[in-house]
């Protein structure tokens, strides 16, 4: 016996614990309201709360409305091909006895977009595969309906995707932090109770994964089991990268995600990185690379440095930062006709936790050569390319490295010259102890160190110290070059 008319296939039950993403909401029903054929993405960074939303705006929809709902799954061409036998045999499509496979879900395609369908919600969830869905003939693409009415919504994690299927764009961002804070509380316990002082604790948590919903409910969720107090797992969280590392690889439940889908925070990148890695290697060495610089404002000119294997083509370069930002992994921004990078704070830690040892070790110190290949001497007249260079550089550097030497000491001049004398200080002190412990005492470039930390000390007025110093470097000078030498007089 077919179903009763409206149709629904929802596999998810309503979320009570779901809050905020009001104005989201609002331009998803906006958008489907309209007369004629609809075609909506939910686009935005794996966590970003895409399929909450999605299944937040049928459950109200249906509340409201008669028309027919369905769910598949995109995630996978298997997975899709049996949500849409389900929704054949929901509305009782036949099946001729000769027909394939392909044929039988050309059918169900055919229903959608003729007359007996009436008016229609598809969810397509997880459509983040382009393969699957750029091009006409692709193994999903070809079975999604078109025809004269009717709403697709796909959440996706791919811009290529929204862009190929047509469809109208939603960003689905971090939440506001009143919103995560909410939602924080909804999965902390029994009402979500703090403790006196634990708000700015959970304040700072909240801020540390970027107010992302999958990362929100995960650290609530491991408090909450754990019985772990906000300000103890706030130690363990900012303390160390390997606490970090392991607070965001834990599993958490969730009965509205696929049974398929991974269950921390950072295994669901994981598999992003895994599909921009195959599909265009170029794009998965810009990411690792990044990863080790400062997270905001990196300019595009560190990138096209890189030496990475394709970025000397300009399309090639412009389509694996395209496969990144399409993947909301990066975001791109314009100053004065300068190109600027940022990546999402989970982003960077999760693809550093992503690398191997080896790998790692690989990309920091390509990190540091291109630093240190166009970090400019300080010139007057290039302020403003060492002030864009700076917070990369101080990401990057470590000891023991030569090019950590080329790269602090071009820093620290730069900072001095900014008036930023005390960090010009630290990483001349950084500098000189890693020249002594590197190249020596005696070494011509040990010596200039000493000048220089001598020199940003007397301009804060620490002559005491300043003079002292200058009085070393004269001494080994002295005993190095002779006191007639030109360095010595």
């Amino acid at each position: 016996e077919e179903a009763s008319r409206p149709y629904r296939i929802i596999p998810y039950s309503r979320n009570t614990k779901f809050t905020g993403r009001k104005s989201i909401l609002d331009s998803v029903k906006s958008l489907s309201k309209r007369n004629g054929h609809n075609r909506i993405a939910l686009l935005g960074l794996g966590g970003s709360g895409k399929t909450q939303i999605a299944i937040e705006y049928v459950h109200q929809y249906a509340s409201e409305d008669n028309c027919d709902i369905f769910w598949v799954q995109g995630s996978g061409v298997l997975k899709f091909k049996e949500g849409f036998k389900a929704i054949a045999r929901h509305v009782r499509i036949p099946v001729a006895s000769a027909e394939t496979e392909e044929g039988f879900l050309l059918s169900v395609r055919r229903w959608f977009e003729g007359a007996d369908s009436g008016d229609w919600i598809l969810v397509i969830d997880n459509a983040d595969n382009e393969e699957d869905f750029v091009g006409n003939n692709s193994h999903i693409a070809k079975f999604v309906p078109q025809g004269p009415r009717g709403t697709l919504i796909f959440t996706t994690r791919s811009r290529q995707v929204a862009s190929r299927q047509d469809c109208e764009r939603i960003e689905v961002g971090k939440m506001e932090e009143d919103e995560a804070r909410d939602l924080f509380s909804r999965h902390y316990g029994s009402g979500g109770n703090l403790r006196d002082g634990e708000e700015e604790v959970v304040s700072m948590i909240l801020g540390s994964v970027g107010q992302l919903p999958l990362a929100v409910v995960g650290s609530a969720a491991f408090m909450d089991e754990t019985e772990t107090p906000p300000r103890d797992y706030w130690t363990i969280f900012r303390d160390s990268d390997k606490g970090r590392t392991k607070l965001l690889s834990q599993n958490f439940s969730d009965i509205r995600r696929d049974v398929d889908m991974t269950e921390s925070i950072l295994s669901t990148y994981f598999i992003t990185f895994d599909r921009i890695t195959e599909q265009m290697p170029t794009a998965g060495g810009l990411l690792r690379l990044i990863a080790f610089f400062d997270r905001q404002n990196i300019p595009e000119q560190l990138l096209r440095e890189s030496g990475i294997e394709g970025v000397d083509d300009p399309v090639g370069f412009r389509l694996a930062v395209g496969k990144l930002s399409g993947f909301s992994l990066v975001t791109t921004t314009k100053r004065e006709d300068k190109t600027f990078y940022e990546l999402h704070r989970l982003v960077q830690l999760s693809i550093q936790a992503y690398l191997s040892p080896g790998e790692w070790n690989k990309w920091r110190t390509t990190a540091l050569r291109v630093i240190s290949r166009i970090f400019p001497k300080y010139e007057h007249e290039l302020r403003n390319i060492c002030d864009a260079y700076i917070p990369h550089a101080l990401a990057v550097l470590g000891p023991d490295h030569q090019d950590t030497l080329t790269s602090a000491i071009n820093l620290a001049l730069a900072l001095q010259y900014q008036g930023k004398f005390k960090e010009s200080e630290a990483i001349n002190r950084r500098a000189l102890e890693w020249h002594e412990k590197t190249l020596g005492r005696h070494h011509p470039n040990t010596l200039t160190s000493f000048n220089s930390l001598a020199a940003v000390l007397e301009l804060q007025g620490k002559y005491a110290e300043s003079e002292m110093l200058h009085r070393r470097a004269l001494e080994l000078r002295d005993e190095v070059l002779g006191p007639d030498h030109p360095d010595t007089l």
